[in-house]
């Protein structure tokens, strides 16, 4: 991280901490905290979710740092987490650095991955029932919690080389849907749209709220091996097409050269449409997201 480079957070640290320790959404309410990139954290029926939250600086094959801003807060910290979602295994969403200070210092928290990755994890310590192996359109109850998880397809740009072009199974890339307290919640994972994705999204429908990627990609970026995901156009078409009640966007502000202007995205929706709900969330901010409102 820039030692120069200024703070963008809104909260952070113990301030942060504190205020998800203590979040008690109730029925038909989900309270979401965007923690960067593509990193939130979902306080929904009584459980806290971390997905792809990255606690731990980046570094280029030079040593230097790819973050713009710093981290919330130290993975060290005893946190009230309860599960703890990777939906691939690229540095910015599934973080060795991250997970393994996050599982010793807090004992509570299981981990869920694509099933590939759950070798990757245990490997590095996390013992092997705390681990849990997700597969695309196999829905997961998880024991003795009242959120249900449910994988779906994430469709990244090598998903072909990856996968052989499945879109079930033992993926490598996923998304996830939360649904506890008559809320439905999704998390995209690093994807482009493709029809198989929008039949799988059409199945949990209605979903309340929705996290997507708009940073899309270019030349540039996919010559230095960065893969892309969907642009703002493609996530507001995304939206038009899936009856989401409401769309957060992310994956566009922690690396530098892999970013873009969510006020793209706002103008997006106001073109293709205008009905639709979304927010673009402060690092750090809070939100709540009440059922009907």
């Amino acid at each position: 991280m820039n030692p120069r480079a200024p703070s963008r957070w809104y909260k952070a640290g113990g301030d942060l901490l504190g205020e998800i320790a203590t979040a008690r959404p109730g029925q038909g309410e989900a309270y979401v905290w965007f923690v960067g990139q593509h990193g939130f954290v979902v306080c929904l029926g009584g459980l806290v979710f971390y997905v792809d939250v990255i606690l731990n600086d980046l570094f280029d094959g030079d040593g230097n740092s790819l973050r713009v801003y710093p981290p919330p807060f130290s993975p060290d910290e005893s946190q009230r987490v309860d599960y703890v979602l990777c939906t691939h295994n690229h540095i910015d969403h599934l973080n060795l650095d991250t997970l393994i200070p996050l599982a010793k210092a807090n004992p509570q928290a299981r981990f869920v991955v694509p099933a590939p990755l759950k070798k990757l994890l245990s490997d590095a310590g996390i013992a092997e029932d705390r681990v849990l192996a997700a597969r695309a359109r196999e829905s997961m109850g998880l024991p003795g919690e009242p959120v249900e998880l449910s994988p779906v397809p994430a469709v990244h740009s090598r998903y072909v080389l990856e996968n052989g072009g499945r879109e079930t199974g033992d993926l490598d890339s996923l998304g996830f849907v939360l649904k506890g307290d008559g809320v439905s919640v999704y998390h995209s994972g690093d994807t482009w749209v493709t029809l198989p994705l929008l039949d799988a999204l059409r199945i949990h429908a209605p979903i309340d709220l929705a996290m997507l990627p708009i940073n899309g990609t270019d030349w540039e970026r996919t010559a230095a091996n960065c893969v892309g995901n969907m642009n703002p156009l493609d996530a507001a078409k995304l939206a038009r097409a899936v009856p989401f009640d409401l769309v957060i966007p992310s994956h566009y502000d922690m690396i530098a050269g892999n970013g873009e202007n969510p006020a793209r995205f706002a103008e997006a929706m106001y073109a293709l449409c205008p009905e639709k709900r979304f927010h673009i969330c402060a690092l750090g901010e809070r939100f709540v997201y009440k059922k009907g409102d």
